[in-house]
């Protein structure tokens, strides 16, 4: 059993051709400018969405973490034990418990009932998260059956799992969708809670072993994206050229931050989405180092 928060179909930008994405709770890190904040806890979590919230009073009763103030819901988190019957009295949708135990069989049945696109495109079933490699059992189960089924397989992930998980993802021939967020450990530590030795070991076993990697660099205005952010990005790139496919960009956008409000949580780190002239910079800095980089979508 694993848990899960979301499974989102017709994906193209997480690998090759038409993709489902299952999405699981649980990651290691905290960079502060996380996209998915829903996914950073194990356990299943309280989502309330106050521009859908009409104040109706319908969740109230027999709930001790609610009350109304100002015309809108608040709840006490504390108090909240995640019964779901709030979900089920809300009229307007604003109310979801995000996460649910689920069986990876029947995850997989979900998923395979578009084998029909994946078979045409070249396309299959990408696990992200979250992090994968935070609950492995239950991804490796979810490889497994894809591969068994005859479908592509990827693991979009931030390296900070077990070897163990790594050499198994491997052998079953998976994809990687590495991120590589910060070269300098200290400043990597500061963004994201830890620092990066062991992303860097991860990635390079999976070099070593001609794993198929696409290194993904989420650069957020302000934050990692300095001169010398990017030129030691590009120097570990080059010296590792022709171990990974391509360098994929991923732009900051402020997506997470609803996400996080949702949840009850303060966003770390706030900003306007990244402007095209920024991305711009980025790509250009990189195509100057020779380095095949892309912008994801």
């Amino acid at each position: 059993m694993g848990t899960v928060f979301n499974i989102q179909k017709f994906c193209l930008h997480d690998g090759d051709g038409i993709r489902t994405n299952v999405f699981l709770k649980g990651c290691p890190l905290r960079c502060i400018w996380c996209h998915n904040p829903e996914g950073l806890e194990r356990t299943p979590s309280l989502s309330l969405s106050e521009s859908r919230c009409t104040g109706c009073g319908r969740c109230l009763p027999g709930c001790p973490a609610r009350e109304i103030k100002d015309g809108k819901v608040t709840v006490d988190r504390s108090k909240c034990t995640l019964c779901g019957k709030c979900v089920k009295a809300c009229l307007s949708g604003a109310c979801e418990i995000i996460g649910k135990e689920r069986d990876a069989r029947d995850v997989m049945r979900e998923v395979l009932k578009d084998k029909i696109f994946f078979d045409n495109s070249g396309g299959g079933l990408t696990v992200s998260g979250g992090e994968p490699s935070y609950q492995p059992e239950f991804t490796l189960e979810l490889l497994r059956i894809a591969k068994d089924a005859g479908i592509g397989i990827a693991v979009e992930t931030c390296g900070a799992g077990s070897r163990d998980f790594y050499e198994k993802a491997a052998d079953l021939g998976a994809t990687f969708l590495y991120d590589l967020k910060c070269m300098d450990p200290v400043r990597h530590k500061k963004f994201t809670g830890a620092d990066n030795g062991k992303i860097l070991d991860n990635l390079e076993y999976l070099f070593s072993r001609g794993a198929d990697v696409i290194v993904r660099i989420p650069l957020i205005p302000g934050v990692n994206d300095t001169d010398g952010d990017i030129d030691a990005l590009c120097r570990y790139l080059t010296d590792h050229d022709k171990k990974y496919r391509y360098a994929e960009i991923m732009p900051y956008h402020k997506l997470g931050v609803g996400k996080a409000r949702k949840i009850g949580t303060a966003p770390a780190h706030e900003s306007e989405n990244a402007t095209q002239e920024e991305i711009d910079r980025w790509v250009a800095r990189f195509r100057q180092n020779g380095i095949d980089v892309r912008v994801s979508k």
